[in-house]
């Protein structure tokens, strides 16, 4: 069966880039052109071992960059749900064989998933040099020299193959919140986000407090509990395999593994539930032509 998704990711490419590469590239390289000001100094970084501080800056800056790119995203994506609408796009792409499904779906996984892989990836490869001004910062250049970058960077590989593999399982959680907001979006305009998010705490709230019911806001805490373990599902064994010099592909796979088994439980299903009506919800808007 055809699919137009890769034409259609192409065209989310060429319309966002800019914005898209502002997220990824702005936050590290702003940070670094702050640390080669002569005056600038770094305190209180552990000197010790300075190969774990410079892959504790990596990762640092790797989560910072894609949290920031995420966050763009998902900023973005309920109000690109009336974006074919407002420009009349959406009579040229409902000419095409493709089905209005393949262009929401191109939307969210362009916003949700390789926008922010893409700052995710930047914040790897730029926390690299990062680290290196900040070490040099602190200890001198002659500490930067002393730290075993190859080693550093070998070490961080396992770890960013992971992260990488969790992206995709944190745009599974989150899907229930995009196809939510995107839905919203779509049929009330711009009142849909704010009567969602508004709305739905009020909601929330009066039925903890007045009817003493407390299962809706039990699963949004729960639901954003599993979207935090979908890069690291454990914290603590990272850190207690990167103290003791363990192998960080053998903590990776089962680590993964702790992540992927999440997805076969209730919660997950009923998440996905509610994620399959608000696409539907999406798709049926655009089927009419906005």
């Amino acid at each position: 069966m055809n699919t137009h998704i890769p034409t259609l990711l192409q065209r989310e490419w060429m319309q966002h880039k800019r914005g898209w590469l502002i997220a990824a590239l702005t936050p590290p390289l702003l940070f670094l052109a702050l640390l080669l000001i002569p005056k600038a100094t770094v305190q209180g970084l552990p000197t010790e071992h300075l190969s774990l501080t410079a892959l504790g800056i990596v990762g640092i800056s790797t989560m910072t960059v894609y949290g920031i790119c995420l966050l763009f995203g998902m900023f973005q994506l309920p109000g690109l749900t009336r974006r074919d609408t407002q420009d009349r796009s959406i009579e040229f792409w409902l000419s095409l064989p493709g089905r209005p499904s393949e262009s929401v779906a191109a939307t969210v996984l362009a916003h949700g998933w390789l926008a922010p892989l893409g700052g995710l990836l930047a914040g790897a490869v730029l926390g690299v040099p990062l680290a290196a001004a900040i070490i040099a910062k602190q200890t001198g250049l002659d500490g930067a020299m002393s730290v075993h970058w190859g080693e550093v960077v070998i070490a961080g590989l396992p770890v960013l193959l992971r992260v990488v593999a969790g992206s995709l399982l944190a745009l599974l959680w989150l899907l229930p919140v995009i196809a939510t907001l995107m839905a919203a979006s779509a049929w009330l305009k711009r009142l849909g986000v704010p009567l969602v998010l508004v709305g739905g705490s009020v909601a929330v709230v009066l039925l903890k407090k007045v009817y003493d019911i407390g299962w809706p806001a039990q699963a949004l805490e729960s639901l954003a509990q599993q979207i935090g373990k979908t890069l690291v599902h454990h914290n603590v064994r990272l850190v207690e395999t990167l103290q003791s010099g363990d192998n960080l592909a053998t903590w990776a796979l089962r680590d993964f593994g702790g992540a992927l088994a999440e997805l076969a439980s209730l919660q997950f299903l009923g998440w996905t539930a509610v994620a399959a009506a608000g696409f539907a919800l999406v798709v049926a808007k655009r089927a009419r032509g906005g």
